[in-house]
């Protein structure tokens, strides 16, 4: 299964083989936002990743700076976690203990590290320009933002 998320805060579920010739459409999940139709551009992006095979991790325009998390199974958002600040990029660790992270790139430079159970977060400045990217690699000790002409890589440590 795969997501396609639109501006219009309309994500679609996808289903297909392999080789992709056969995709079928599951399901279209919107979410609640004031209305956008003027100057939508200048909102931050709809951004939707799965977080396990039946739930799905969602930030975008809201009335509020969240992010929710929405369960396939019950089409119900089961969890929402605040923000302070609008998401532009986020990635999710693929550690699956106690120590899963949110890493949240923002317009304002700020990288937020948002653990996933307590919700706690530590906020870091080093990028000059609006967070484009933002990445775990594979082994999750670092993570890697990308802005207008910078590269930044972060060793994450945990205590």
């Amino acid at each position: 299964m795969w997501l396609i998320a639109s501006h219009d805060r309309r994500v679609s579920l996808w289903k297909s083989n392999q080789q992709f010739d056969v995709c079928s459409l599951i399901d279209w999940l919107t979410f609640s936002a004031p209305d956008t139709t003027n100057n939508w551009q200048s909102f931050p992006p709809s951004l939707a990743r799965f977080i396990d095979t039946n739930l799905v991790l969602y930030t975008g325009y809201g009335s509020d700076k969240r992010m929710q998390i929405y369960d396939i199974d019950t089409k119900q958002i089961i969890r929402t976690m605040s923000l302070n600040q609008w998401c532009w990029c986020f990635d999710l660790s693929n550690i699956t203990t106690n120590n899963r992270l949110i890493a949240i790139g923002t317009k304002e430079r700020l990288i937020q590290l948002k653990d996933y159970t307590q919700e706690t977060f530590q906020d870091f400045i080093g990028n000059s320009d609006v967070i484009s990217n933002i990445k775990f690699n594979k082994s999750n000790d670092l993570l890697i933002t990308t802005s207008s002409n910078e590269i930044f890589v972060w060793r994450i440590v945990l205590n």
